[in-house]
């Protein structure tokens, strides 16, 4: 296979190389519309004195005062990031926080501000590869705290400066956790309130153990203190806890005014002098309000709907309050009477209603809202179950980019991954188990409440599949439609009007989305060019999908919606969802018109369509190894034409493509264009770990050597003379280490140390990645440098115990001292004399000597009615043995064994199957998977790689309980070492019942499970 190009200098100059880091340096923070600003959401607001204030929120949004709020002016902040909190620590000196999620990665990028003269001129602290901030606080003007994220880099979510906010420090640990807010105590410690229920106490030493974990599927959102001990901290469905021990214990507190809504309500904001309490948050139309340290509590009025997400009171009298739509209420009598002194906006035009983030048109959102400046939320019904560990999306980020206000995943409707394909009743088992057994009814009843607070002109859902594809889907649907005709109704859910002040609300229109290839009423053609935007739609849509998704996903040119109800009479298509309603620029639900910078309108097309042809011609060549060569410098020079953020998504586009289909030389030369031409863009850092795992993985390197091997000529060159007999069959592909071609080698240690060195010049945080550790060990021992290559490891184990990458760290250093006896989970395979026939009847001698392994709860458990599953493997001097025995589900309809030949690479996506990963160098980053159903029927990858085709053997049987299978993998095909005694790999081995769930060993609730997952093979 081919090495990397000779040198980019020869493509792009050292010039036009700057240039474009720059403007990609640039574009995380580039600046929105001006009419952005206008309905951002407020975060957090902060008075020094009753005259002087600051209120913070997203895109950049800064609002200063300096007359108790009569009249707000817009500060500019030089920053997009979205401010989520702000504090001042005397009349002059002040700290805003926040940040962003990355797209097309799990990471987030923070942001610090400050300033010195009360909030007038705000500047920006230098980078520091800090995480995204939500909370921040200070003794004095050099030492203070934060929470946020948790990063590589920053894993605790904890921060702490002594030199006012120049420099950060992580503090450390016993839990990975993420904290939305926190208070300090009197005595120097913290408070902190973080995601799953957690209220924990910190000091300087570190971060402790959770003094409570209230409920995991709810959120600790606020935390204040009052005097020494007293503490109140609120979340959502409706949280409200008080401690009276500075934060050691935790009594929940009731709101007794919201007895039938109160899980309906989530609770952002609290405040605290004293006694006195205010608490408020999603609706806005309330603010409970308690003078006897939280025992009762009655309600205050408030003449907005819109989210409230923090509360400031300078004084028992005077307060503030902001949150959504830029709302700043005021209050001079402790918050008897609400007065707006700001807003942005009142209700929203458009709400989008889904089941899954990822099928969410952003295109929808990136025409209406960023470009039309329709005022735009999202909701999505469905939560990722906690046990999973995968966070909720960042659907908030991912709509604020598209231009939309607020993005959003209900708490009370927990889901497992879509890709399992459960039916409805198996969906609501888990929506029942969050609420008292009635999940339909309370999706209903949080549906209609939504309708009624965000009053909406045009409601969007899912497409309700007729032939059941999608049941989930077609769920939402209903949901939607019963939901819109019962928030017209007085008559429907009147504890909503008579405790949250929610009044009935009519939709003048709901439409769903058309899945690809049908036809709908309306057409959203995502390649227009909008000058508001300065792109296309689908490009600008593409950078929210990667939001939401952590992927770069290509979506398609065309959108198509059809209308399922409208208030009046509508013939033939319409040109958008508004078409014949009435939603005018600057009245409530919608900007006003929006000044438009010149754009060449012409070139932005002449981009969009090369983009769009480039991407083409990278789907119809990488499958040919030659033409992919050629189209590598194609690409390179096309792409010079693309703007930087564009072209690097075209190049990253490529890679992946020739990684899927086995062109790894490709994709490694398309990778190091990324990290050396565009390392500022956040996927530089997915080409960084790829290529590492390049150079490390031994499994990647076995398949270089065999498609070399197999690339080489097997027949001499033909002479002049015969040159024209010969037929092209009998030529073989051309090697791509013909150093007329390439003059790199496709393994090279000098390549790798210069990478890694390249890395620590321009990426340090992602060779902090604990992911990548391992790699990071094997390439530095490879270069002679094992005890610089320990440390990567070593660092693992400040992670914690609770730290997946922890404990395979302790793993590694266990058994790189030559000790077998290792605290994970093991699988035993044993030796066999003889080996067995593979008849799929498990009746052969190493089947009886060998130990079963049982198959553990994954999304399934016995007590939830899982058929079980268990396994033994063995082995002897040519091949890997295992045997899978299956307890059929009564749920799923098998066929009886067919004739039908094997096919390579069979679809199992609807079957009853077993994945089986082996990482042979235990780098917990590439494996092998090879999967087979209970039909024998296989398929099989090495890193998305899915031209991997090794060459095993599988036989398969079945009775009326039980499918078995007998498999055979040659090590030929795995590794060109020999199995040594005491060798041990990294393994899992997974059950996917399509439609129900699924099992695992060792236990995993993820859909697909990665190698931080994995336990361990022993060959004994």
């Amino acid at each position: 296979m081919n090495g990397l190009i000779p040198s980019v200098g020869r493509i792009l100059n050292g010039t036009l190389l700057l240039s474009c880091v720059a403007m990609l340096a640039s574009s995380a923070q580039a600046e929105v519309p001006g009419t952005w600003y206008l309905d951002a959401q407020l975060n957090d607001v902060n008075f020094v004195d009753d005259r002087h204030g600051v209120a913070v929120g997203d895109h950049g949004a800064i609002w200063h005062t300096d007359d108790g709020g009569v009249e707000w002016k817009q500060i500019p902040s030089g920053t997009d990031a979205h401010l989520q909190s702000v504090y001042f620590a005397d009349r002059r000196h002040g700290w805003a926080v926040g940040g962003h999620q990355q797209p097309y990665s799990s990471q987030t990028r923070g942001v610090v501000l400050t300033t010195s003269d009360g909030g007038m001129t705000w500047n920006t602290m230098p980078e520091q590869s800090l995480p995204k901030l939500t909370g921040v606080q200070f003794e004095d003007a050099r030492h203070g705290w934060a929470v946020g994220h948790g990063s590589h880099m920053f894993p605790t979510g904890l921060f702490e400066t002594t030199d006012g906010g120049r420099s950060w420090r992580s503090l450390p640990g016993t839990q990975n956790s993420r904290f939305q807010k926190f208070a300090m105590l009197t005595g120097g410690e913290l408070l902190l309130a973080g995601i799953g229920g957690n209220l924990s106490l910190a000091d300087r030493g570190g971060i402790r153990k959770p003094t409570i974990l209230v409920d995991p599927l709810r959120d600790m959102q606020g935390i204040v203190v009052a005097g020494a001990k007293e503490a109140t901290a609120v979340g959502e469905g409706g949280l409200i806890l008080n401690s009276d021990n500075a934060g050691i214990s935790w009594e929940v507190v009731a709101p007794t005014p919201l007895q039938q809504t109160d899980r309906q309500v989530d609770f952002y904001a609290v405040e605290r002098l004293g006694n006195h309490i205010w608490i408020a948050g999603d609706p806005g139309s309330l603010v409970l309000y308690s003078n006897n340290g939280g025992q009762t509590f009655t309600t205050q009025k408030l003449p907005t709907t819109a989210t409230i997400r923090a509360i400031f009171f300078h004084n028992e009298t005077t307060g503030w309050a902001v949150g959504s739509l830029g709302t700043i209420l005021y209050t001079s009598d402790g918050g008897q009477s609400w007065t707006l002194q700001r807003q942005g906006g009142q209700r929203l035009a458009l709400l989008g209603i889904f089941h899954d983030a990822t099928i969410i048109p952003y295109e929808l959102a990136s025409h209406h809202a960023g470009s039309q400046g329709y005022l735009t939320g999202l909701e999505v019904l469905n939560r990722p179950m906690p046990q999973t560990g995968t966070a909720r999306p960042p659907l908030g980020d991912a709509l604020r980019h598209s231009g939309g206000n607020f993005g959003h995943t209900a708490w009370q409707f927990p889901a497992h991954d879509a890709q399992l394909k459960l039916t409805v009743e198996q969906m609501t088992k888990s929506w029942d188990a969050a609420n008292d057994g009635q999940g339909l009814a309370a999706a209903e009843s949080y549906l209609v409440q939504r309708i009624r607070q965000w009053k909406p002109t045009v409601v969007v859902t899912d497409y309700a599949d007729p032939t059941g594809k999608n049941p989930l889907a077609y769920m939402v649907n209903q949901l939607v439609l019963r939901a819109v005709e019962k928030a017209a109704s007085a008559d429907s859910f009147p504890e909503q009007q008579a405790e949250l002040g929610l009044e009935p609300w009519t939709v003048a229109r709901v439409c769903s989305v058309v899945p690809e290839g049908q036809n709908g009423s309306i057409t959203l053609n995502a390649t227009q060019i909008s000058p508001q935007l300065a792109m296309s739609l689908s490009e600008h849509a593409g950078v929210s999908r990667g939001i939401a998704t952590g992927q770069l996903v290509e979506a398609p040119s065309n959108m198509e919606l059809k209308v399922l109800r409208s208030s009046g009479l509508i013939e033939g298509r319409l040109s958008n969802i508004f078409t014949g309603l009435s939603v005018p620029p600057g009245k409530g639900a919608r900007r006003p018109p929006q000044q438009m910078s010149l754009v060449d309108l012409a070139q932005l097309q002449r981009s969009a369509q090369k983009r769009r042809n480039m991407v083409e011609m990278i789907n119809h060549a990488v499958k040919d190894e030659q033409r992919g060569a050629l189209l590598l410098g194609q690409m390179l020079k096309l792409s010079q034409d693309l703007p930087p953020a564009r072209s690097v998504e075209v190049l990253s586009h490529l890679a992946a493509k020739a990684n899927e289909n086995g062109n790894l030389s490709l994709a490694a030369d398309m990778h190091h264009q990324i990290v050396s031409t565009y390392p500022s863009h956040v996927l530089a850092e997915r080409s960084a770990a790829w290529l590492l795992a390049y150079y490390a993985s031994s499994e990647i390197q076995f398949l270089n050597r065999s498609s070399v091997e197999f690339a080489s000529p097997t027949a001499p060159p033909p002479s002049p003379e015969d040159e024209q007999a010969t037929q092209a069959s009998e030529i073989a592909t051309v090697s791509f280490d013909d150093p007329t071609n390439y003059t790199s080698p496709t393994k090279s240690p000098e390549r790798a140390e210069k990478l890694i060195a390249q890395l620590n010049q321009t990426m340090p945080h992602v060779l902090a990645d604990p992911s990548l550790a391992f790699l990071l060990e094997r390439l530095h021992a490879e270069q002679g440098h094992s005890r610089q290559g320990e440390s990567y490891i070593r660092r693992l184990l400040n992670l914690g115990q609770e730290n997946a990458w922890c404990r395979r760290a302790q793993w590694e250093l266990v058994l790189g001292r030559g000790n077998g006896r290792v605290d994970a989970p093991v699988v035993a395979a044993n030796y066999g004399q003889s080996k067995p026939v593979l008849d799929g009847r498990l009746n052969d001698r190493i089947w009886q000597t060998g130990k079963p392994v049982d198959f553990q709860a994954g999304t399934l458990s016995p007590e939830a009615g899982a058929p079980p599953a268990a396994m033994i493997v063995g082995f002897d001097d040519e091949y890997l043995y295992l045997a899978i025995r299956c307890m059929k589900s009564k749920n799923f309809r098998y066929e009886p064994p067919g004739q039908r030949a094997r096919e390579r690479d069979a679809d199992l996506q609807e079957s009853d199957r077993v994945r089986i990963y082996l990482d042979l160098d235990r780098d917990y980053a590439t494996s092998y998977c090879l999967s087979v159903d209970y039909r024998g029927r296989t398929a099989d990858s090495l890193a998305e790689n899915l031209a991997w085709n090794p060459n095993w053997y599988v036989a398969a049987d079945q009775d009326a309980s039980t499918w078995t299978i007998e498999a055979a993998i040659p090590f030929k095909e795995l590794s060109g070492k020999m199995l040594e005694p005491g060798d041990t790999w990294g393994m899992a081995v997974q059950r996917v019942l399509v439609s129900e769930g699924t099992e695992a060993w060792p236990s995993s609730a993820l859909f697909e499970m990665g190698p931080s997952e994995f336990g361990l093979l022993q060959f004994q």
